[in-house]
């Protein structure tokens, strides 16, 4: 029982956490797959062969998965370096590892519905899965038709199927355009020049935070 609670108390993985964006924001996100995740069956035999050997001393938690900071439950659990999209400012940012700001951009996100589903670009703690430069994004429209894109720079950070890439098919980017009828089917558009500078700067495993 003491394991498990200690489990449940150190896990962040889809948890909400509240976190103070450089340029001042206070900003609360939740879900996504990035973060802390306790082993318990480890973590029990741990304390099991602990407890048996009269074992005295300090021992890591053994994780599934690990975040690149930790700062306790529903704080930041990601370092400096991130990429900030913010769905209601329609812009994104990236910060490097001392927290500076080193590319911004307006965005076109996923349009929403009157039902408030439609494409909506989905929020949570997330990481960059892969790179491509060109690549053709499928899937389908509204209607059912299927649809191809060609892009030159991809960033997917949930699976290989919603990312960071660029747009040339836009006129324009940030303001209400996602929901006036110019928003994706997911994915964060970029202007080209922007979409070719984050390429040359994100990594993989790079935190991402929408």
């Amino acid at each position: 029982a003491w394991a498990k609670q200690l489990e449940v108390a150190c896990d962040t993985v889809g948890t909400e956490r509240t976190y103070t964006r450089p340029d001042g924001k206070v900003i609360t996100v939740a879900g996504g797959p990035y973060g802390w995740l306790t082993d318990g069956e480890a973590l029990l035999e741990l304390v099991k062969e602990g407890v048996a050997n009269g074992t005295v001393g300090a021992v890591d938690i053994p994780c599934k998965t690990t975040g690149t900071a930790y700062n306790g439950a529903g704080a930041q659990d990601w370092s400096a370096r991130y990429c900030d999209i913010d769905l209601a400012e329609q812009y994104a940012r990236f910060y490097d590892e001392t927290g500076a700001l080193i590319w911004e951009s307006p965005i076109v996100s996923g349009k929403p519905t009157k039902s408030g589903s439609g494409s909506i670009t989905p929020t949570g703690v997330y990481y960059i899965t892969t790179k491509a430069s060109p690549s053709v994004l499928k899937g389908f429209n509204d209607d059912g038709s299927k649809y191809e894109s060609h892009v030159t720079y991809w960033m997917p950070f949930i699976d290989n199927a919603v990312g960071l890439h660029d747009a040339n098919w836009q006129s324009s980017f940030g303001g209400t355009r996602y929901r006036d009828g110019a928003g994706s089917h997911g994915c964060v558009n970029l202007p080209v020049g922007k979409a070719a500078d984050l390429y040359g700067i994100i990594e993989l495993t790079d935190v991402v935070v929408v």
